[in-house]
């Protein structure tokens, strides 16, 4: 019988990552994300912040991370985050810093400071072009989990570690009470999904429609200033006024007027189709 419980639903996540009686599955994936020399492997965890009973059947998408110790003291912080926001990146630091940081209480000395390794899996590029922070591992389970069959795993699962998952995912379809948490986390992240797809579309809306007031703007002033100060400088004033609404939309801090100044026309136009790209991706 198929399942048809995602495991990248973070409820469902957190119930086979995060349960203290299932540590060996934690053990197992943060060996495999990681994939530490021998001495360093993970033997042992306990679990931090548990799931704790009852859980609230509300629609808030609130943050069901695992945080966890292992047998030498380092610190994970592990988070299903399938609905990405912009500042993503400054959020992970954050609460990595803080997790960090926590570890200390008045009279303690720095050396007491143990490693922390926060790991997020998400449906989105974090880090695009860039191989730098990347770690190739396979994710079988956490990719196909909602179409297994715990009676036919395929052979490559057949593993301990992976069929006492597959036993967790298959509680929750047996127990009223934990498939309600579940398909209420699920509606919640539709609904995340479907208001973040909104959002881009009016964004993209209003992008087009301050770059194309924008052009326009350039393309009547460029004429203007063309007739007394030559074309060129025109069409600089406009580009500029281009970048100046990217930058808005991008929350960059705006370039300082003198560098725009010194750039030609062909290195703002440049500038222009970089900053349009980074938006459209």
């Amino acid at each position: 019988m198929i399942l048809g419980i995602d495991p990248k639903n973070d409820y469902a996540f957190k119930c086979v990552f995060g349960s203290q009686r299932h540590t060996r599955v934690l053990i197992h994936m943060l060996n495999a994300v990681l994939k530490p020399p021998p001495e360093r492997r993970i033997l042992s965890v306990e679990i931090l912040n548990p799931i704790s009973e009852p859980v609230v059947l509300d629609e808030k998408l609130s943050i069901l991370d695992v945080k966890a110790s292992d047998q030498s003291g380092r610190q994970f912080n592990v988070e299903m985050q399938m609905a990405t926001h912009p500042r993503l990146q400054e959020r992970f630091l954050y609460y990595w810093a803080k997790l960090y940081s926590g570890q200390l209480q008045s009279g303690d000395q720095y050396e007491a400071l143990r490693p922390v390794i926060s790991i997020c899996f998400l449906d989105a590029l974090l880090f695009p072009k860039t191989d730098q922070f990347h770690l190739p591992f396979r994710l079988y389970f956490l990719n196909n989990g909602i179409r297994l069959d715990p009676d036919q795993l395929p052979k490559t699962m057949r593993v301990p570690e992976v069929e006492e998952a597959v036993g967790v995912l298959k509680m929750l379809t047996q127990d009223e009470i934990e498939r309600e948490r579940y398909e209420a986390r699920e509606k919640a992240r539709r609904d995340a999904l479907s208001w973040e797809s909104a959002m881009e579309r009016r964004q993209a809306e209003a992008l087009e429609q301050g770059l194309a007031k924008g052009r326009a703007e350039g393309q009547k002033e460029g004429r203007q200033k063309g007739r007394k100060e030559g074309r060129s400088e025109g069409l600089a004033e406009g580009l500029i006024g281009q970048l100046r609404l990217c930058e808005q939309f991008l929350k960059q801090p705006p370039l300082p007027a003198e560098q725009l100044a010194a750039m030609s026309v062909d290195e703002l136009e440049r500038l222009v189709d970089q900053m349009r790209n980074q938006l459209s991706s």
